[in-house]
């Protein structure tokens, strides 16, 4: 059994992550503001505001330090939460939307993966740490100027990180940037819903609701649970994995 430490599992894509580790035996950790429905002896929620940064990052790592993990073969880290918001261009942005923003997306990310990192080498556990990240990551997109900025240095941490771990040569820890594709989720709902000043892009994210492009978060989420419980798949990707790469080779 493995034990999945997720962020965001209260709906979309993080919420079916802890429902597929689930289903498949494994232990399951959910670290966000609410709660979701999901019943199991193997699954425990954590309220955690990821917006708070490093005060909340303390709090989760005192209650890990106190975890047993004898029984887990390895840990899996899913970087999930995120924030859409602010959008806009710069001189219409609050400064303390943008703050939060900056803090959950990136700042939190960064400081759990440690967290666990220190965790996983105090027990002796192999981990991977999955950062759930955006094609935003790759490209500038008008009006998305914070979510394109965290999610690229998201990006950037875990080209990084890998770098350290294979000069380190530690092959206990692995880490990944995954592009999951449009997900038929609530913020997919809060994007359309943007005004055309503020995102001028939003039609095309309707038309693509409109014409059923948008994958399904089960479905994604399932790709993303398999691939953390095979580890020889590692050996065939990099550390910048997508949604289509997954879907090519587990099929």
């Amino acid at each position: 059994m493995d034990l999945f430490i997720v962020t965001g599992g209260s709906k979309g894509l993080g919420e079916q992550v802890c429902l597929q580790a689930l289903e498949r035996g494994h232990s399951v950790i959910n670290l966000s503001r609410s709660r979701p429905s999901i019943k199991s002896s193997r699954f425990k929620h954590i309220a955690a505001d990821f917006s708070r940064g490093l005060k909340m990052i303390q709090r989760v790592e005192s209650v890990l330090k106190k975890l047993d993990v004898t029984a887990f073969r390895k840990i899996h880290l899913i970087n999930n939460a995120a924030l859409i918001s602010p959008v806009g261009s710069l001189v219409d942005l609050d400064p303390a939307e943008m703050n939060a923003h900056l803090i959950t997306n990136l700042i939190s990310p960064l400081l759990l993966s440690q967290v666990c990192a220190h965790k996983a080498m105090a027990d002796k556990k192999p981990l991977t740490i999955f950062n759930i990240g955006s094609g935003a990551s790759f490209r500038p997109i008008p009006g998305w100027s914070m979510y394109c900025s965290s999610k690229a240095g998201l990006k950037m941490f875990t080209e990084s990180t890998d770098l350290d771990l294979q000069k380190s040569k530690n092959k206990k820890i692995k880490i990944y940037h995954f592009s999951p594709g449009v997900l038929d989720t609530q913020m997919q709902q809060t994007i359309r819903g943007f005004k055309k000043k503020d995102f001028p892009d939003v039609a095309n994210f309707k038309k693509m609701k409109a014409d059923h492009q948008l994958r399904a978060p089960s479905d994604v989420a399932s790709l993303v649970v398999r691939f953390c419980l095979t580890p020889q798949m590692a050996k065939n990707y990099s550390c910048l994995i997508s949604v289509q790469d997954l879907e090519g080779t587990l099929k």
